[in-house]
């Protein structure tokens, strides 16, 4: 393998994580079933099991209101040799309180070594600082430690604040403790009261980035026009490819101290030990669900079972996986968002089972915790204009252009373009469905056996009916009980898909395919059976864009709803060129106040950079 990598002319300090990247991504493709990873003794696959993965987290501020939205960059890197790496394409953030209990819980899709999404602060949060940490499945083999861990403050003033501690003699001024002496990230503390100590990933000069950071102007009026302009470089003044994350808030809501996010808390070796449990497996592709298939009565493991996983809707989106020896199984996913699906065996013989999902979440915890949160005197009247502005908002929030989801690919239907499509609103209304599949569908007829009917479709290639029977659909679930499909009123149906030519996928042939897509898409038509899995899930978070009112036009800027961003301008995903410049413009708000800019990024060989810049709206 080495050999191979050598003769690509890589350079030389690369190739060991190259090479061991690529042993991962050979084992999971061809390896026999994903869950079938055997114990072994070999260097090279010693080295796979210890492969390290790095994670690292920005968010558009330091200090938040309870209520607001927190936004924020994930980047995946290779934990040998600190560069970019996109071996995971899922990252998992969770927002935890002093007690590690989940307050937030967000999956990212990452694409080409990061990504970017928000979670909404609760209203009722109180006043504190709380943990952000992040990690891929593959790190879940590894010490909690070795997670990605940061401090974010949150204001309610709504609350008491009694609760809330005056500082100590000790300091040199009450600040909201959200930093130490250096930290822009805040303190991290384990369970003896010790502060954790943080790690530049950088190392040395020859791996920073400088930004330069020129405005336009340097003072500006309500909704007027910004144009910012950022330049990258090395240590020697050579311009620099880089990923950029760039954030505008007022200035008390950020703590600018010149260090980066990107630190590491965990082990300075590039191997650690591996924690006992269950193999987690590396999301090459998407999204892994996961779980058991059991029977109810002994709890014994469904062996070589063959599953279906299905995602309730107008398009058929169906996978097929055959579990484990445990009774295991896999299904990698890249739908996004908040999904119902179905999980359920495809021989309709298997009863009396239960289905148990694997948690995607980790529930072990470190032991750090954040710093203590004191109340900064200094910055009451800039956190009071935070406050109003964070009100205003919300109270306008309805009549205002609303952020809008990022275009995303259409999934397709997982058997493609069916040979014939029905829709029912081009014909005449017929009583029954099964009229329907005798006078519309072509190819397809019911015949009744044994007190029950059957499908039957014509193989369209031997103008003869197939043997075995077809594989029914309703609304993208498959279905083997064809008295209750039968039984579904025709006025319900939107349209019928047919595929009469023998199918193939994963390890199963299924002779013909028909798939019923009701008007609602939701499964309704029909009783299903209580014992199927059958559950909202969340996927990925689809990625969301950033609320950024253009102002270029009068019929826009002239409008009388108050804009009091707290958050000016946020860019997560600014690439400079190869010139090592990047451009951007946004519009002030209506609120006089001093903005904080803040530039984060890092290159494709690890170089990072952080930079800060400020103006002021009049």
């Amino acid at each position: 393998m080495l050999d191979l990598l050598k003769k690509l002319k890589l350079p030389v300090n690369l190739l060991p994580a190259l090479s061991i990247r690529i042993l991962i991504l050979f084992t999971f493709l061809f390896g026999g079933q994903l869950f079938s990873q055997q114990p072994v003794n070999d260097t090279k696959d010693s080295d796979i099991k210890n492969y390290k993965e790095e994670v690292f987290v920005r968010t558009d501020r330091d200090i938040y209101i309870s209520g607001e939205e927190v936004w924020f960059k994930v980047y995946t890197l290779d934990g040998l040799t600190h560069t970019p790496d996109d071996l995971s394409k899922v990252v998992y953030l969770e927002l935890l309180d002093k007690n590690n209990f989940p307050l937030r819980q967000v999956k990212v899709k990452t694409e080409k070594n990061s990504g970017y999404a928000s979670f909404t602060l609760p209203d009722n949060i109180s006043s504190g600082n709380y943990l952000i940490r992040a990690y891929t499945n593959w790190m879940k083999n590894f010490s909690t430690d070795e997670f990605f861990y940061r401090t974010i403050s949150v204001i309610n003033p709504f609350e008491s604040i009694d609760h809330i501690k005056i500082p100590p003699d000790t300091k040199s001024s009450d600040s909201v403790n959200t930093l130490g002496a250096a930290l822009p990230q805040g303190d991290i503390y384990n369970s003896d009261g010790n502060q954790v100590i943080k790690r530049s990933s950088a190392g040395d000069n020859n791996k920073v980035i400088n930004y330069k950071i020129t405005l336009d102007k340097p003072d500006y009026v309500s909704r007027e026009r910004i144009r910012m302009e950022i330049s990258a470089t090395d240590m020697s003044g050579n311009p620099i490819e880089a990923s950029l994350s760039v954030s505008v808030a007022k200035s008390g809501v950020v703590n600018s101290s010149g260090l980066s996010s990107f630190y590491r808390t965990g082990s300075v070796d590039s191997r650690i030990h591996r924690v006992d449990g269950p193999e987690n497996l590396a999301e090459l592709e998407g999204h892994i669900i996961s779980g058991y298939l059991r029977l109810k009565a002994t709890d014994e493991p469904l062996k070589k079972a063959d599953l279906s996983l299905s995602f309730v809707g107008k398009t058929t989106r169906c996978q097929f996986t055959k579990t484990d020896e445990k009774g295991a199984f896999n299904f990698v996913v890249k739908e996004s968002g908040l999904n119902e699906i179905v999980i359920q065996p495809l021989s309709p013989d298997i009863s009396g089972y239960y289905i148990e999902l694997n948690q995607p979440f980790s529930s072990t915890f470190s032991k750090f915790k954040p710093a203590e949160f004191y109340l900064d005197s200094s910055r009451l009247e800039k956190i009071n204009k935070v406050i109003i502005g964070m009100q205003v908002n919300s109270i306008y929030e309805s009549f205002r252009q609303t952020r809008s989801d990022e275009s995303t690919n259409v999934i397709p239907d997982f058997y493609g373009k069916p040979e014939s499509t029905i829709i029912m609103a081009d014909y005449i209304e017929l009583t029954s469905l099964k009229e329907v599949v005798k006078e519309l569908l072509p190819n397809v007829y019911t015949l009744k056996q044994n007190g029950k009917h059957d499908f039957k479709l014509i193989n369209k290639f031997r103008g003869q009916p197939f043997e075995n029977k077809p594989l029914i659909l309703v609304d993208g679930v498959p279905v083997y009980d064809f008295e209750k499909v039968l039984s579904i009123n025709s006025k319900d149906i939107e349209r019928a898909e047919i595929i009469n030519t023998r199918y193939f996928i994963s390890g199963n042939v299924f002779d013909g395919l028909v798939s019923f897509i009701t008007k609602k898409g939701n499964l309704g038509v029909m009783e299903f059976d209580n014992s199927i899995f059958r559950q909202a899930y969340e996927g990925c978070q689809a990625q969301n864009s950033f609320y950024s009112p253009d102002y270029s036009a009068a019929a826009t800027k002239d409008k009388h709803i108050p804009d009091f961003r707290n958050t000016l301008y946020w860019k997560p995903d600014l690439q400079t060129g190869k010139d090592g410049k990047g451009e951007i413009e946004f519009f002030a708000s209506d609120e006089s106040s001093d903005y904080e800019i803040v530039v984060e990024g890092i290159s494709t060989d690890g170089k990072t950079g952080y930079s800060t810049a400020s103006f002021r709206v009049k």
